[in-house]
């Protein structure tokens, strides 16, 4: 359903070149015109007229100088950077581009009526005046002469089964004669005519039988075998031309009533035709002319017999083919003017719809097409979405928005005295299905409201630059930009947000999208016309047919339009057809959904849609998954309500249908309850028993039957059963018992033994059963004393101890034996504290006391021991024990408080605080009580113990520091020397360039022969131990692990926390205090020293590249390998558990530990 829209046309008007023009060609490569006259060959640019060669053909005598001459055929050979010629006289004429020279490659003495060459310029085909066909190679040297005219049919000569020759079968009204061949038409010029296939395989000859004098038509291969000879067609005419890409060899025919383009296959039997639009003599078809992809047949005419005094009115006709219907698409009429007259025309090589024309004065034309659909350019409801189709003097109109009725046919047709050429509609709102159309007369009229009339017009062109080059067909709707593309896809692009480089980024990666902006589609489809304000796409197949699709852009576009519109039912019907998830419609935007409830109930008005809606509910919100929409802000689908979305919906849907009609709605109301995220049987069961003991009404009403029947299609039969169960409600039991598969041998005795029991152990029983046990608990606590051991085994069998409690009272007996109980799961749940204060709440001080001290809780023990309260000495042993524990725990100023205050040994809570290096406190206690000779006793030594310690341990983490520094520079100055020459030797593609950085400490196993490199690969099967094992074990400090670098630096890591940490400024005062000032200023000098030397290697250990990662590696020992690489590698070099050690650790500067008063 395509048209030919004229682009451009170029026409050069002051063309003075010798002589009249009597052939032409085109230069592929240059875009230029060779024409050759009765005088010269001239070479100039039709769209700047500048002519580039001219050279004479009198002067060295190839033709004469009186203008008699004849150029039979000029054609352009590329490869030899040549022009052929062929003269009427006989001559092959070689003109060198190049040289500009002039050579005369061969004659024939019986001159020359013709010359082809073949498409692939291998061959030339020379018809002589002797009426026989020469075949020569591209250097010019004979294949084969043979005669044109032959009696033999070919080598595909037909089989004879029996029935009879042509001449004596029956051939209707007309009788015998039709099977008589007629001679060629006077006019005919009674010259061959030859044309080439397109792949060069065969070629086809034309020409006048001298025994008949009628035209015939023979098939020959490319080596000048005769393959076939045409049938006998009356009227045929002398036009000949092979259809490049297919089987069809074109001519035409003259019928006693008709003039016809006629068609006929390789073995020369007719196969269809179409119609000229003249009169049967009206006019003669001078040439047709296939463009170069087989799309367009130029058909040129001139006027039969003009009036008197008059000259021929010549024509050239564009047509094109579709679904087995030629259409006529342009009329070019040319007048009667002599000088206007064409004398030559032919497409142009390279652009299949260029095509060039001259006439006999020097006038050139170049008229440039293009393929278009015309449609309407509406985007309301008021748009039919036209589209009209040229065919002659018909514009055949489509509205697609009504039917879509596939071509040839269509919805009208507009009759015109006239070809048309052109046709538009217009563009103003409301006034869209109007349109114009511009005839080959140069007149315009318009159609709109059942009228035409007659209008001045004039057209302009708009010239853009190309964005893409993959484009089969495009078409602008509203904000969307769709196209097909070479590549089967078809693109909803959208225009608000889209860019000229987002355009070609989404044509370049059609296989790799996955949105609602892209589809597959038919090989070959293209676009006819979108429905405005609709979902429907009209694509149009190669073959011709039209297929409706909904192009999910579109479609959620339409949608959204539709929702913001508060237009719910042609959403909804639209969403149901096309199978788009109903969440959308609460999605879009929750709060205008949720406050148009009733709007939304009153548009649907059907029971089982609003079914269908709540049954497709999901918490999943759709526009950021399923149909995510570009322009749409992240805030926007977030719901005015807070809880889960189904829910949400499910009560806001309810709550108005029950308002509205909660009978008409019943149905509707019990799916809500249903599609809830928990549930709610119990509601919808006590629904449907309400139905059963107060039936409706109304007529439309629906029964407890059915209303069960219907909850039943949505709910497990089973899982019914044991809901209604736990309504409590037999009436309701038995009738769910009733619909369902159980056979009443199964649920009949056990609820006629419920019967039998109290209200509320039957309850308990109930909910045992159903295994709601906090439920069971609660019922079973109202059936009295008699029952509360059953509830004690069923909260220790379920561990509901929390709900258990609060069903009694403080002060009673449950309350206190369910503490209990607690407790001891506590305990066993290695819980002790708080089973001691269950304990001790519920007055069990002696058991609260025992849980205390097990888990060391020394204040809660101390405090429940008082309050019991225990005689002096077992406290003083209680508080002994404890110290003991809290001694083993390094605890020892908790330790001490214990002996001191509870024990009274003052002496053994002050060893204590002097184990734990508790100086000050150590110190009060011993002037408190008087205890100065524990100083020379115990403390100093203790002091001179502690600063020996500090000392050796000081010494001993300065020598492992500048070991492992010493050691790490070595290990990274070698893993840098292998790295380049691992990239020396492989170059940065190297599969295991990746592993390789500042922080990684191994290169493979063969580069550094480490045993890890192979076992690591194994260690993602092991159990987690052995992975943690593994682990350990590639983190060696041992020379020429794996990762040796990392070690080291989680060993620095290591000895410069500790080292920061260590508590040196309590020991210092304590020296100073008994004259130990020189142990003192030792101790401070050797700890000052160390956290010197480890302040300054910080910034050694922990460069910039180490813990930003790989930089580029330059410098006089890079090469250009390892500079690449550097540069490409962008992944992390280490794993992630590796990465703390890349990080220097951070010291405690800001901390006063030094004594002013030491040197």
């Amino acid at each position: 359903m395509r048209n030919l829209s004229l682009l451009q046309r170029f026409k050069c008007v002051d063309l003075s070149f010798p002589g009249s023009p009597q052939c032409f060609s085109i230069r592929s490569e240059t875009g230029t015109v060779l024409v050759a006259s009765e005088l010269a060959i001239t070479e100039f640019d039709p769209r700047t007229q500048e002519v580039h060669k001219e050279v004479s053909l009198t002067a060295e005598e190839y033709l004469p100088e009186d203008g008699s001459g004849v150029v039979v055929a000029i054609q352009d050979l590329p490869d030899q950077e040549s022009v052929c010629v062929a003269t009427g006289s006989g001559d092959v004429i070689l003109y060198n581009l190049n040289t500009s020279q002039l050579e005369c490659v061969g004659s024939v003495e019986s001159g020359l009526t013709g010359m082809t060459w073949s498409p692939d310029q291998e061959l030339v085909t020379l018809t002589t005046g002797q009426e026989t066909i020469i075949m020569m190679t591209k250097d010019f040297e004979p294949i084969t002469e043979v005669a044109i005219n032959q009696d033999d049919f070919g080598e595909g000569k037909f089989i004879t089964v029996g029935w009879g020759k042509k001449e004596t079968q029956f051939h209707g009204s007309e009788g015998k004669q039709a099977a008589q061949r007629k001679p060629a038409l006077p006019w005919d010029d009674r010259k061959p005519r030859i044309t080439w296939r397109g792949d060069g395989q065969f070629f086809a000859v034309s020409t006048v039988c001298p025994q008949t004098g009628a035209r015939k038509v023979r098939i020959w291969n490319r080596e000048c075998v005769l393959q076939a000879t045409s049938e006998v067609v009356n009227g045929l005419e002398q036009p000949l031309c092979w259809r490049p890409s297919g089987s069809l060899i074109a001519s035409t025919q003259r019928h006693p009533n008709k003039h016809s383009v006629v068609f006929m296959e390789k073995n020369g039997l007719l196969h269809g035709d179409f119609n000229l639009p003249f009169g049967k003599e009206q006019v003669k078809v001078k040439e047709l002319l296939w463009n170069s992809d087989s799309t367009v047949l130029a058909v040129w005419m001139e006027d039969l017999k003009p009036g008197e005094n008059e000259h021929p009115n010549t024509y050239i006709q564009l047509w094109t083919v579709g679904n087995y219907h030629w259409y006529l698409k342009q009329s070019l009429h040319f007048g009667s003017e002599p000088l206007r007259a064409l004398a030559c025309v032919c497409w142009d090589p390279e652009k299949p719809l260029r095509l060039h024309l001259l006439t006999r004065g020097w006038v050139s034309y170049t008229y440039d097409w293009g393929w278009s659909t015309d449609r309407s350019h509406g985007t309301d409801y008021h748009d039919n979405a036209n589209v009209a189709v040229i065919d002659g003097d018909k514009i055949l109109l489509t509205t697609f928005r009504q039917c879509v009725i596939p071509p040839p046919m269509c919805a009208f047709e507009l009759q015109l005295p006239v070809p048309v050429n052109l046709v538009t509609f217009r563009s103003q709102a409301q006034r869209t299905n109007e349109l114009a159309a511009l005839t080959a007369d140069g007149h315009i009229y318009v159609y709109g409201q059942g009228d035409a009339k007659i209008q001045a017009g004039m057209l302009t062109g708009v010239s853009l630059p190309q964005v893409a080059s993959n484009i089969s067909s495009f078409v602008v709707y509203d904000d969307f930009l769709l196209l097909t593309t070479h590549s089967h896809m078809c693109h909803c692009l959208n225009l608000s947000t889209l860019s000229i480089k987002g355009l070609q980024s989404a044509l370049s990666s059609d296989a790799h999208q996955n949105d609602e902006t892209v589809r597959k589609v038919e090989r070959g489809s293209r676009i006819v016309s979108v429905v405005p304000q609709d979902t429907r796409l009209i694509l149009q197949m190669p073959r011709g047919n039209l297929e409706t699709i909904h192009h999910q852009a579109l479609v959620l576009a339409q949608l959204r339009k539709w929702l913001d519109g508060l237009r719910f039912k042609d959403a909804f019907e639209c969403m149901r057809k096309l199978r788009i998830n109903l969440n959308l419609i609460y999605d879009h935007n929750p709060t205008v959904f949720l406050a148009n409830i009733e709007m939304f109930l009153k548009q649907i008005d059907s029971i089982n849609y609003i079914n269908l809606f709540l049954t497709e509910l999901k918490e999943e919100d759709t526009t950021t998954t399923m149909y995510p929409c570009p322009s749409r802000s992240a805030s926007s689908s977030v719901s005015g309500k807070g809880g889960k979305k189904v829910d949400i919906i499910c009560d806001a849907l309810r709550s108005t249908m029950e308002t509205l009609d909660p009978q008409k709605y019943c149905l509707c109301i019990l799916t809500s309850h249903v599609r809830k995220t928990t549930p709610e049987l119990e509601l919808a069961l006590q629904k449907v028993h309400e139905l059963r003991v107060n039936p409706p009404s109304g007529s439309s009403s629906v029964s407890a039957e059915e209303a069960l029947k219907y909850l039943l299609f949505l709910v497990n039969v089973n899982e019914l059963y044991e809901h209604s169960l736990g309504t409590y409600d037999f009436d309701l039991v038995l009738m769910v018992a009733e619909k369902s598969q159980k056979d009443p041998k199964e649920y009949l005795p056990f609820l006629n033994m419920l019967k039998t029991l109290e209200p509320n152990y039957q309850r308990y029983t109930i909910d045992k059963h159903l295994k709601r046990y906090r439920k069971a608990i609660h019922h079973l606590s109202k059936c009295g004393e008699e029952h509360f051991t059953e509830l004690l085994n069923l909260v220790k069998d379920q561990r509901l101890y929390s709900d258990a409690l609060e069903l009694y009272s403080l002060n009673s007996e449950q309350y206190k034996t369910l503490s209990v109980a607690y407790a001891e799961h506590l305990v066993e749940q290695q819980q002790a504290e708080q089973a001691g204060l269950l304990l001790w709440r519920c007055g069990e001080n002696a058991r609260a006391l025992q849980a205390f001290v097990s888990c060391t809780s020394w204040r809660n023990a101390l405090a429940v021991a008082t309050h019991i309260p225990l005689p002096p000495e077992q406290l003083a042993l209680l508080a002994r024990d404890l110290a003991e524990k809290l001694l083993e725990a390094r605890r020892h100023k908790q330790a001490a408080l214990c002996l001191e205050q509870y024990a009274k040994d003052c002496e053994e809570a002050i060893s204590a605080l002097i184990q734990g290096a508790a100086w000050e406190e150590a110190l009060r206690l011993i002037y408190l009580y008087n205890r100065q000779d524990i100083i020379e006793t115990d403390l100093k030594s203790a002091l001179l113990d502690a600063h020996s310690n500090q000392t050796s341990f000081l010494e001993s983490q300065k020598a492992l520091f500048i070991r492992h520094k010493n050691r790490l520079a070595v290990v990274q100055e070698l893993k840098a020397k292998a790295r380049l020459e691992l990239f020396d030797e492989d170059g940065p593609d190297c599969a295991d360039a990746e592993l390789y950085s500042e922080a990684s400490s191994v290169l493979t196993g063969s580069h550094l022969g480490s045993k890890y490199s192979r076992s690591n690969s194994r260690i993602s099967s092991r159990s987690s131990k052995n992975r943690r094992k593994a682990e350990g074990k590639k983190h060696s400090l041992k020379e020429g692990s794996p990762f040796e670098d990392i070690a080291l630096l989680n060993a620095l890591t290591q000895i410069i926390t500790i080292v920061d940490k260590m508590r040196v400024h309590s020991l210092l005062k304590a020296l100073v205090l008994f004259q130990f000032d020189g142990a003192a200023s030792s101790l401070q000098r050797d700890y000052g020293e160390l956290l010197q030397l480890m302040e300054t290697a910080l910034p050694e250990i922990w460069t910039d590249n180490l813990q930003q990662g790989q930089t580029p590696l330059t410098g006089p020992n890079s090469t250009a390998n390892s500079i690449m690489a550097s540069f490409q590698q962008q992944r992390p070099a280490v794993p992630q558990q590796d990465t703390e050690a890349l990080t220097a650790p951070k010291m405690r500067i800001a901390v006063k530990w030094k004594l002013s008063i030491l040197k």
